[in-house]
């Protein structure tokens, strides 16, 4: 497929893509976003419609979460042992939705493993519903003003040091990469401890 090809893709399916992509991808990097943010440093796409559907996806999964949580209960959930397992960190986030509730919602955004956590929880603990759509949006409001305005910005400058990648720099990348969860695996592995 040709870069012109795919670049009349993304023209035509992106804001879809992203829109999509964010709603599901509240576990890692935004990539769909950032990809997003990229197309629109290159007038493929418009920097506004990225920034609309990446908020859009997340606060619609956001409040997806929230009411799957409210629905089910605390007490639902408690009946699996991977949930009693944790008991503490349960406890610990339900003291911070009582303190510090905003700073939970909005920054919890931007943690990756916790953004999917705390929608559930928050809906879970049948804290107030409209606080928690005011946060919500709020939160993702700055996360996607954060990803498309870093990745419109430094876009131009990824794509050139793209243009220069050589493939022998990507294994020894991925070498480095594999080696280094090799050695981290070996080092938190109980039986080897004393």
């Amino acid at each position: 497929m040709s870069p012109e090809a795919i670049e009349g893709l993304v023209a035509d399916y992106g804001y879809g893509i992203v829109l999509v992509g964010t709603y599901f991808d509240h576990y890692g990097i935004p990539l769909f976003l950032v990809f997003g943010g990229i197309a629109a440093s290159k007038d493929v796409l418009n920097v506004y419609g990225v920034l609309l559907c990446g908020f859009a996806g997340g606060w619609i999964a956001d409040l997806f979460l929230y009411f799957l949580g409210h629905k089910t209960g605390l007490a639902y959930w408690m009946q699996f042992a991977w949930v009693r397992k944790m008991e503490t960190a349960l406890t610990t986030t339900h003291r911070m939705f009582q303190t510090r509730p905003a700073l939970v919602v909005i920054l919890g955004r931007f943690l990756f493993a916790v953004s999917k956590i705390i929608p559930p929880f928050a809906g879970m603990i049948h804290y107030d519903v409209r606080r928690y759509v005011l946060y919500s949006f709020v939160g993702n409001v700055l996360f996607s003003l954060a990803y498309t305005g870093a990745s419109f910005y430094a876009g131009p400058f990824l794509l050139a040091a793209l243009e220069d990648l050589e493939w022998s720099n990507v294994a020894l990348t991925l070498g480095f990469v594999i080696a280094l969860y090799w050695i981290a695996q070996r080092a938190l592995d109980p039986s080897r401890r004393s």
